[in-house]
């Protein structure tokens, strides 16, 4: 029987706890040798949890009250809100009001509780995988650059940006962390033309062939089953005839990387709402694409041999 080894692709989690908690059952569930999250890791939001003066704690989330009247029952619901991929903060009323006023603190705060989420989430990934695991976990987009420190702290955990990472047998990982411009004006996001400047630099540190070359651009390629997006104006979405407009939101200098460079496989994300897998020449492309807000995860596996990949298919 021919070796091989399997990789798990995984992408956009956005903050959800249940669905990070899911990737860290992968290599039991799906005896799977590689594991890779590829952004965006962090959470959309802060939910207050004001703490009154009788000692009870109180807060509104997903359409309804929570109430804590003791610290077991406070702990139960920053559980939900992490599950749900929130950041729980308890403070007092006077404080959310202050905050409200002073968007500079609400940013630096939002900072800080996204640094320590994932803190967490990376000791949590320390103590359940597997040593003989392979765990891979970039930044997306969304993602602050502040967290970067925090993965390129442990010794478990590979971030794989701006370096060549072997995988197995002769293939190599090549990772991007950015997309082309969208109308959220996320952290890591550029023009085409610096988008290109930075594929070329991946160019540069490749050593071997292409053909053994995995690329793991958090965005996909423009024109492609994996980019196909609400059209939008004014962040609303566009229709026509009273149906939704859609189209192509990936990245042009990808699709030309693709094509030019022609890469053994393709792994993307960024775009949740188009799990697909597509062909750029003889370059397979892969999105599992993201329900973190439904607690699921999806994800792609992938089966190398000495020779090529002996399979792939979606999951979840």
């Amino acid at each position: 029987m021919t070796e091989t080894v399997r990789l798990f692709f995984s992408a956009d989690v956005h903050g959800s706890e249940l669905v990070w908690r899911r990737w860290l059952k992968v290599p039991h569930h799906f005896k799977a040798d590689i594991i890779i999250l590829a952004g965006d890791l962090t959470g959309k939001s802060i939910i207050p949890i004001l703490e009154k003066e009788d000692g009870t704690y109180s807060c509104k989330a997903f359409g309804r009250s929570h109430l804590a009247r003791d610290e077991k029952e406070l702990n139960k619901i920053k559980e939900e809100l992490r599950r749900r991929g929130s950041y729980p903060y308890v403070c007092s009323l006077k404080e959310v009001e202050e905050l409200q006023k002073n968007p500079k603190k609400l940013e630096e705060l939002f900072k800080k509780l996204m640094v320590e989420g994932t803190e967490r989430w990376i000791k949590m990934l320390e103590e359940k995988i597997p040593k003989e695991t392979k765990a891979i976990v970039m930044p997306g987009n969304d993602d602050i650059f502040e967290i970067d420190k925090v993965i390129n702290k442990s010794e478990r955990v590979i971030n794989p940006l701006g370096k060549v990472v072997p995988l197995c047998f002769n293939y190599e990982l090549i990772s991007l962390d950015y997309c082309n411009t969208t109308p959220w004006d996320s952290p890591r996001e550029c023009s085409e033309d610096e988008l290109w400047k930075k594929l070329k630099k991946l160019d540069g540190m490749v050593k071997g062939d292409w053909d053994k070359v995995v690329c793991n651009f958090h965005c996909p390629p423009y024109g492609t089953r994996l980019d196909i997006a609400l059209k939008l104006k004014n962040l609303r979405p566009v229709y026509t005839r009273g149906e939704p407009e859609r189209e192509h939101v990936g990245s042009k200098s990808i699709q030309r990387f693709m094509k030019e460079y022609q890469p053994l496989i393709g792994l993307h994300g960024h775009i949740h709402e188009c799990p697909a897998y597509d062909h750029i020449g003889k370059t397979v492309v892969l999105n599992p694409g993201s329900e973190y807000d439904a607690g699921i995860l999806r994800g792609f596996i992938v089966e190398f041999t000495k020779d090529g990949i002996d399979k792939w298919y979606k999951v979840g």
